[in-house]
């Protein structure tokens, strides 16, 4: 048995959609497996589905992003503006 969408439940997922703005795009991820099941019904509120489905898409964006930098950044690690981003110079690590 599914428990019905109250009001509550869409000012909740509004506010961690509105959160993972902030670069956390882990509350998106939590938003989205927090109220999936709730988007499947057939009586959901457009407006859960609309916060829900957004941070599915603001998470895979978020993460695309940043796998697409992670990998420009260590492919080009010896460039001058990676070594200007680094803290410590990985040539002097003792491992």
């Amino acid at each position: 048995m599914r428990r019905r969408v109250h009001d509550e439940d869409i000012h909740t997922s509004k506010i961690m959609f509105y959160s993972g703005f902030a670069f956390l795009p882990w509350i998106w991820l939590i938003n989205f497996v927090q109220y999936r099941a709730h988007v499947k019904q057939d009586d959901a509120p457009e407006e859960l589905k609309y916060y829900v489905r957004g941070s599915l898409i603001g998470f895979t964006i978020f993460m695309l992003a940043w796998g697409i930098w992670l990998a420009v950044f260590y492919t080009n690690l010896k460039s001058s503006w990676a070594q200007a981003l680094l803290l410590f110079d990985p040539d002097d690590t003792p491992f």
